[in-house]
């Protein structure tokens, strides 16, 4: 029997998304839990609109995150109704939308329509001279560190008059927060002067017009009779602001989210959008997709397990008729690197079970610090491998400071690493200077180092560059030095040369926020651990033979275009990872002050940390297998770890246990481990 126009889009549906479809007029509240097929809802609601002729393609807005998201969701709506047709449709992140809005309309607001669009690193630039202007000689402010906390501001709608009443939890905060609100208010003027908008103003422009010019949110109302939101959950105050006075009126308003996947709090999204849609839509309709089709029903049980202790949030319970499945693997190890080692045993076992492709694995963590293991254990096993959602740890770019200082050492002629620590920190010598000492390689075949030095033998270099150039040549000798002769463990010759060159200075001048410079001095301590970890696990350890043995001058393979290869094991963040799904998903770091990251608890932020593990278990489609480490280094220091709550939230039954280490067999670690073991190292 042939199917009417009317009724093809319902086609295929379970009786939820079915529901969400067919519900065209006043404000849907859609909850889509993981897994549910929440975008194919999204596209058969905008066909299904235009099919019963509710509204021209024109007249349907359907917003989201990505742009990447964007495009498949104009893709599909294209497959669906046509290409032609689905053209008319717009399909947009907020941004572009509100860039849309203001290149017509910002006039109004006494901009000039040529406005452009500030860059992070010209908003940086601006900031900088905001904040030399301060006038407060005595301390020093990471222009960075001032951005993100603007860039917040402005995300939960607070003016630089609101900014000033911010209460500070810590001293960095407190002195940051002394001088925000002036700094704000400053830098949107320079950014006025400019005639230049930030992205964050591209939505707090677009709220102002439409407030204080009623004419061009009518026009928009006008236009827009239908409009759906993606991924609802990630709205902030602004956005959820825009949308509210979008469609007083009509209040078609369709948002399709899940509170439970809220995970990005800390740039500014409040999951009470969603969980209070129906304070400002109280005729709202609401529809639960409850229906997973990705997992097996064991790892929604977990999962449904650990986000029911959540109290704010709304009720569902995932369910599959995909099978039972296997229980989740809990493995209990030692430190990190007993966790990669681990985990490259226990896949060879389930590839060799299952004939899986190690396209079919991912190994999630909270922090992008946590994948150097795992690169070092894949590369050694010889198992191809993607870091998505942030670089390989040997790209970062801290720690490819710190070992081209080391390959400098070892090798003065390495040019590239030559070139990438000349001037980190900064020391005034620049391109011109350069120039001069490229001219002298060329010429007499000297390396760089000792063209360099050339030029202050014979009075070639700007006076106003000697001094810089001085100190880099000293600072290159004496560690030479320093290393042939070995007056100490590599590991402490490192961190007398971190030291020497202040490069944790460096780092504080050129973080955004407090976490951003812990992370990064994180990943310099990982080196000095590496150093540390190659003395002493190896007969005759030498620097050229710890730059060796990471291959970072070879395996190209791995280091680069990583993330273009198919066939390979997917290293990333659990935010990262977030609308993704995979056969086999190792989750790792399970541990106290990991997930949940430490500052959770004072923060008041553990329920989001609880729906980032919940995101992060929601991704396996066939198997789940947790790991927990005994011990884990932590700033360069091996430290105890206790096991995350987490786990004891999952229900009883749901997980096998594979213990590879226990607490009464693992002596508290010394202070540093490694240096105990350099200790203990025959002499040579």
């Amino acid at each position: 029997m042939p199917v009417s126009s009317h009724e093809r889009f319902l086609q295929g549906l379970n009786p939820s998304q079915r529901a969400a479809v067919a519900q065209t007029e006043g404000p849907v509240l859609v909850l889509a839990g993981a897994g549910s097929g929440k975008t194919r809802v999204i596209t058969r609601r905008i066909a299904h609109i235009i099919s019963l002729g509710l509204a021209p393609p024109s007249g349907v807005l359907a917003v989201t995150f990505t742009n990447k998201a964007a495009g498949e969701m104009r893709e599909r709506v294209g497959e669906l109704i046509g290409a032609k047709t689905a053209a008319g449709v717009v399909v947009s992140t907020f941004h572009s939308f509100c860039l849309h809005v203001l290149r017509r309309r910002i006039t109004h607001l006494g901009y000039r329509a040529n406005f452009t669009i500030s860059g992070e690193g010209d908003s940086r630039t601006l900031l900088r001279r905001v904040v030399d202007e301060l006038g407060v000689q005595s301390e020093s402010f990471s222009p960075a560190t001032f951005q993100a906390a603007i860039s917040l501001a402005k995300n939960t709608g607070e003016t630089p008059e609101n900014a000033r009443g911010r209460p500070a939890r810590t001293a960095t905060e407190e002195k940051y927060a002394q001088h925000l609100g002036e700094v704000y208010a400053r830098y949107e003027s320079a950014l006025r002067a400019a005639n230049s908008l930030d992205f964050d103003d591209l939505l707090t422009l677009t709220l102002r017009l439409w407030r204080e010019h009623p004419e061009s949110l009518a026009a928009a109302r006008k236009q827009f009779r239908y409009v759906m939101v993606d991924e609802y959950q990630d709205t902030n105050a602004v956005q959820y602001d825009l949308l509210r006075a979008l469609v007083d009126g009509h209040r078609n308003l369709c948002v399709v989210g899940d509170d439970d996947q809220s995970i990005y709090g800390w740039r500014g999204a409040d999951v009470r959008n969603i969980l209070g849609f129906e304070k400002d839509f109280p005729e709202a309709k609401i529809i639960t997709l409850d229906q997973n089709y990705r997992s097996t029903e064991t790892i929604l049980s977990a999962a449904n397990g650990v986000i029911r202790n959540n109290a704010a949030r709304r009720e569902k319970n995932l369910w599959s008729d995909l099978g039972k499945g296997r229980l989740l693997d809990h493995f209990i190890v030692a430190d990190e690197e007993a966790e990669a080692r681990e985990a490259v045993g226990w896949m060879n076992h389930i590839r060799a079970k299952s004939g899986a492709a190690p396209g079919d694995f991912a190994v999630l963590y909270r922090s992008n610090l946590q994948s150097r293991p795992f690169e070092l254990a894949f590369r050694q096993a010889g198992i191809p491998y993607a870091v998505f959602g942030g670089q390989d740890f040997f790209e970062r770019a801290e720690v490819k400071d710190i070992i081209s200082y080391l390959k400098i050492i070892a090798n003065p002629r390495d040019e590239a690493a030559f070139l990438r620590v000349v001037n980190v920190p900064r020391r005034g010598i620049g391109d011109a200077t350069l120039h001069q000492v490229h001219d002298l390689c060329r010429e007499e075949g000297k390396s760089l180092g000792m063209a360099l030095a050339a030029l202050l033998e014979r009075g070639m270099a700007p006076k106003n560059v000697e001094q810089g150039i001085r100190r880099f040549l000293a600072i290159l000798s004496h560690f030479r030095k320093r290393f042939r002769e070995r007056d100490g463990s590599m590991e402490s010759i490192a961190r007398d040369l971190v030291a020497e060159i202040d490069y944790p200075g460096e780092l504080h001048r050129t973080s955004k926020t407090p976490e951003q410079y812990e992370s990064r001095m994180q990943a310099v301590g990982a080196v000095f651990h590496a150093l540390a970890m190659h003395e002493a696990d190896t007969d005759h350890p030498t620097l050229t033979g710890f730059l060796d043995h990471s291959h970072l001058n070879g395996d190209a393979a791995f280091e680069k275009g990583g993330n273009e290869r198919r066939d390979a094991v997917s290293l990333m963040t659990i935010h990262s990872a977030k609308g993704l799904e995979f056969p086999f998903v190792f989750i790792v770091g399970l541990e106290e002050g990991l997930l949940p990251h430490e500052r959770s608890v004072t923060e008041g932020t553990l329920d989001e940390e609880r729906r980032l593990f919940y995101v992060a278990v929601t991704r396996g489609q066939r198997h789940v297998t947790l790991f927990e480490a005994l011990s884990r280094v932590r700033n360069g220091r091996e430290r105890p770890c206790k096991p995350s709550r987490f786990l004891a939230e999952i229900p009883e039954g749901l997980l096998r246990q594979q213990v590879r280490a226990a607490r009464d067999m693992t002596p508290t670690p010394p202070e540093p481990k490694p240096k105990k073991k350099v200790v203990r190292r025959k002499p040579l």
